[in-house]
């Protein structure tokens, strides 16, 4: 009998659905599930209802002299509210698995429509975030697809996050064009909150301190140096450091009107509409300011419970980061929560004179449709990494290696691939699974055979 060769193809073909097949048995054995987690969903909907209550509150006077119509602006605001409810069901029943498949793509496409608002642009308040006056801002889109990219970057590359030229040096660079379009519109606060969220990334996916310390340095001189650049910047940097002798008297004129709204409001607040400080006195009590009028109007009780919901928000999303089955989702979900917490930090900084006027507004609570879309979007994508994602883990003709440490089950499919020592990824062969697969406790082979450390920080 003439036995016909195997090709190296057919071996890993056959490799890459016996690894399937064991780990759904595996997985079916140790009644692991991937589902909704009910409690994050819940408090992104208590989030969102909070929102559109202080956008009422703090729109129906200006609403009626601008428009007639004290519900016309808050109207526009729960029809964004529902665009997003559709957007976040539609992404939590996505597989997340096709985003990193698309993130080229979806990249590309983001960096030419910053390119187009750089270059004919609406122009209003001295700024260019739009084509169109008015219409949605690419720069809150652009957030969501540079964490996705950054995040298949780093899964691709986290065997090479400690090196500085194969590592650090390029993704600061991929960053760097994403952030640079946005700051030139000029949008420091937005920048911010992508550098910060990127960074945490970086630091997850494995970088040293030194590293994050450079990163960090680098950070601060390069937003000193366009804090100088630009006028506006400066004055509220200026007035910031002034303020830090004697907010009373020596805080910018907004900051000092927010401490009144926080102080008037005591323990309970005026009543939800009552607060006095939105009629003109508090600067864009709808955006920026979202957080002293709802001091004023809920007391400090109601910024506690605030506070907790995005505590919770942020615990459920960490929760979820920690247990996704890819590194790609992992490092997406920590990219998402911490540009949604860090955004909200950074404004309540603010509006306490304990940070510089960033312009930044407050996820899910301040008035904009682009910001309220996008940030349950966003919320949409980590329900579907709570999920799973049921793509292969490798892809022929792809560079992942996402290597799975949460369970018996992903760690014998990151056993079908290893890379060289060389960089160059190699699949292993059949005899090798069979023979790792006839043995469960030598499946459970040591971290050490992959050159860097784990994917993620907290498996390695």
């Amino acid at each position: 009998m003439v036995t016909r060769p195997i090709s190296p193809a057919s071996r890993r073909a056959t490799a890459h659905r016996t690894t399937n097949a064991l780990s759904r048995s595996l997985a079916g054995a140790q009644g692991e599930t991937h589902g909704v987690d009910g409690v994050f969903v819940m408090a992104m909907l208590a989030l969102t209802a909070l929102g559109l209550i202080m956008t009422y509150s703090t729109t129906y006077y200006w609403s009626y002299l601008r428009e007639g119509d004290p519900l016309a602006i808050f109207g526009r605001q729960v029809l964004f509210a529902g665009l997003g409810l559709v957007l976040f069901m539609a992404l939590s029943r996505f597989d997340y698995g096709h985003l990193r498949r698309w993130s080229v793509v979806l990249m590309a496409l983001c960096l030419l429509m910053l390119l187009l608002v750089a270059l004919i642009g609406a122009d209003r308040f001295n700024a260019r975030r739009s084509l169109v006056a008015g219409s949605v801002q690419p720069s809150e889109a652009a957030k969501i697809i540079i964490l996705i990219y950054a995040a298949s970057w780093l899964a691709s590359r986290r065997d090479q996050v400690r090196s500085i030229t194969n590592g650090l040096a390029p993704f600061g660079v991929i960053i760097g064009i994403g952030a640079g379009l946005i700051v030139i519109q000029p949008d420091l606060s937005t920048t911010l909150v992508i550098v910060l969220a990127a960074g945490a990334m970086f630091f997850v996916a494995g970088a040293s301190l030194s590293q994050v310390a450079l990163v960090g340095a680098i950070a601060a001189l390069a937003f000193l140096g366009l804090v100088r650049l630009f006028p506006h910047a400066t004055a509220r940097l200026d007035s910031f450091l002034l303020s830090l002798s004697d907010p009373n008297s020596q805080a910018h004129y907004h900051i000092q009107q927010a401490l009144i709204a926080f102080g008037e409001g005591g323990l309970l607040g005026r009543g939800i509409g009552a607060g006095y400080q939105k009629f003109g006195l508090l600067p864009t009590p709808h955006t920026d300011s979202v957080f002293a009028v709802l001091a004023e109007e809920m007391g400090w009780l109601g910024i506690v419970v605030t506070l907790g919901l995005f505590v919770l928000l942020a615990w459920r999303a960490a929760r979820i980061a920690y247990r996704a089955d890819t590194a790609f989702g992992a490092f997406l979900g920590i990219g998402i929560t911490t540009w949604i917490i860090g955004q909200t930090m950074i404004n309540l900084l603010a509006m306490t004179a304990l940070f510089p006027l960033p312009g930044v507004p407050v996820p899910f609570l301040s008035l904009g449709g682009s910001s309220l879309v996008s940030v349950m979007a966003a919320c949409g994508i980590l329900v579907s990494i709570s999920r799973g994602t049921r793509l292969p883990v490798d892809t022929p003709g792809s560079n992942n290696l996402d290597e799975i440490e949460g369970n018996e089950t992903e760690r014998y499919r990151a056993t079908t691939h290893f890379r060289r020592r060389d960089g160059r990824p190699r699949s292993a062969g059949v005899d090798r699974f069979e023979k790792f697969a006839s043995d469960r406790s030598r499946a459970l082979y040591s971290r050490s055979r992959l050159r860097g450390g784990g994917p993620v920080r907290w498996r390695a």
